[in-house]
């Protein structure tokens, strides 16, 4: 998440965060608008080793697609450039059978697809068009995931003037077979998330959220600081044992901390 002027540029990592944790899109927001500092990074061993085996995966993947005779083109770069959208465009205007690393940016959104792949449907380019892959770990193919294929294939709609039926994701135990979802069967589900990070973005007063216990508190970067908040607000969830539901009925009844009699 970044701002540029009164405009805050949005990917699907917010997206994804957004969905997980209201309070990681108010920190952020804060952040972007130099309200306060970038969290400390912390470094987590068992996160980089998966970074470093889903990056491997996504080159073997495209070696598979090598060896299947297609020519991949490949747009340089990480960031989502105006060069690097320029050049996504071009090759996609040319037909090319595989894009990697497209980038695309849209009315406040951006994103880079892992992989484009051309089908023979008819679009604004021409006798062809587009459809999205990305590579994946998980066994599982979580709500996070399709957003963020739900997202890419929006901004993908954009360029070609159609939004491609189909999105999927391929994992290392499939023998590079994708697994296939039907995008408009999670359309609502996209649009609904989307809307709601789009108006805690742009609504100044947005409600005020803390920093609750979540399961993606385990790979968050503000992991640390939401931690010394809990402690320092001596907050009912650092009680051992204690549900969601207990918390809350407590809450009601004024008991909001861990020491109160």
């Amino acid at each position: 998440m970044r701002k540029v002027g009164r405009t805050v540029i949005l990917s699907a990592q917010d997206l994804i965060g957004h969905l997980n944790c209201k309070h990681l899109t108010h920190l952020d927001l804060a952040v972007a608008s130099g309200e306060i500092a970038k969290p400390h990074i912390w470094k987590d061993s068992q996160l980089e080793i998966l970074w470093e085996r889903g990056s491997v995966h996504e080159q073997n993947y495209i070696g598979h697609l090598q060896s299947l005779g297609l020519e991949v083109v490949k747009i340089d770069g990480i960031d989502i450039t105006d060069e690097a959208v320029k050049q996504t465009m071009e090759a996609m205007q040319n037909g090319e059978k595989i894009i990697a690393q497209g980038a695309f940016s849209f009315e406040g959104w951006c994103g880079r697809t892992d992989i484009l792949r051309r089908i023979e449907i008819p679009s604004s380019l021409g006798n062809w068009s587009y459809e999205v892959i990305d590579t994946k770990l998980a066994r599982e193919t979580k709500g996070g995931t399709i957003l963020q294929l739900c997202l890419y294939s929006d901004l993908l709609a954009q360029v070609q003037g159609l939004l491609p039926e189909f999105m999927y994701v391929v994992v290392p135990w499939s023998n590079f077979k994708p697994m296939q979802f039907r995008v408009h069967d999670y359309a609502a589900y996209y649009r609904r998330v989307k809307s709601s990070l789009e108006q805690m973005t742009t609504d100044p007063d947005h409600p005020n959220t803390y920093p609750d216990i979540k399961e993606h508190c385990d790979i968050c970067r503000w992991h640390v600081d939401c931690d010394k908040k809990r402690r320092e607000d001596d907050h009912l969830c650092l009680v051992a044992g204690i549900t969601k539901i207990q918390i809350g009925e407590l809450a009601r009844q004024k008991t909001d901390t861990a020491n109160r009699p």
